[in-house]
């Protein structure tokens, strides 16, 4: 059985080959502004244990993230997925791409009587949006492959203080997560007649979550760097009505730190 860090590196594996095969803008002939940066991360963050829980755990940070040699660095907040632009340019203007990222799951150990949700990727598109300089505006829009199996999304807003080109960059502001009816059911549903010491409950479509996140990006040279994040949400709604959350907290926080290493292809 294939176990869980040892899918994660996988996955980063296949996300890494996946850049090497990107094509390089046409105008970039000099070598001293073709190819791409690359930066990956390993680390360690503190989430909650399900979504609704009241108590967190620590699990892996993967981190993967790329840029164009000669463009600025991307700012990328903590909670979005990684992407890369198809339409446009992520520093500037508007953006859009594919966003692929895990899925939060949830163990039958968890919640003993109720579902388990296993692990899982959502894949789907992005778009972004700077109204000002220092201000990005983010909607993501994803279907569960595994896991849940649903349709989710997410809107945020950030504010982006950056060093340079490639200086240390701060990330900050708010964030509406959604879930279609799939999604809110699989994380903060009972099944009808009652489970696991709960009551049946149908939650709809809708919000389930609103928050703020902060992350920074801090290079130490050209090769290696830290990365640090904290979040957090607050569920509404359907889900904070939910047996599951009652039970637990709809208060749900997150940190994690990483080392970043730095190459270009």
């Amino acid at each position: 059985m294939i176990r869980f860090d040892q899918m994660i590196r996988k996955c980063l594996l296949s996300l890494t080959l996946l850049l090497t095969m990107l094509p390089l803008p046409a105008a970039a002939q000099d070598q001293e502004s073709s190819g791409r940066n690359v930066m990956i991360g390993t680390g360690v963050q503190w989430v909650p244990v399900y979504p609704g829980a009241d108590a967190n755990r620590i699990t892996f940070l993967p981190l993967v993230d790329t840029w164009r040699v000669g463009e600025p660095m991307t700012p990328e907040s903590p909670d979005e997925a990684f992407g890369f632009a198809v339409l446009g340019e992520r520093n500037k203007g508007i953006a859009v791409g594919p966003a692929l990222t895990f899925a939060p799951g949830r163990k039958a150990k968890d919640l003993p009587g109720l579902p388990e949700v296993g692990f899982g990727m959502e894949a789907g598109l992005f778009a972004d949006a700077w109204p000002l300089k220092s201000l990005r505006l983010r909607a993501e829009l994803r279907q569960g492959l595994g896991a849940h199996k649903a349709l989710t999304g997410d809107l945020a807003g950030d504010y982006v203080w950056r060093q340079g080109k490639e200086g240390a960059i701060l990330t900050v502001g708010p964030r509406l997560r959604w879930g279609s009816v799939k999604y809110n059911r699989a994380y903060y549903g009972v099944p009808a007649g009652g489970a696991g010491g709960f009551t049946a409950y149908e939650p709809g479509s809708g919000v389930y979550a609103v928050g703020a996140t902060a992350g920074l990006r801090l290079p130490l040279n050209r090769t290696f760097g830290l990365y640090t994040y904290v979040g957090y949400d607050r569920l509404v709604g359907d889900a904070k009505d939910s047996p599951i959350v009652q039970a637990g907290k709809p208060d749900q926080f997150s940190a994690g730190m990483a080392l970043t290493y730095r190459f270009r292809l």
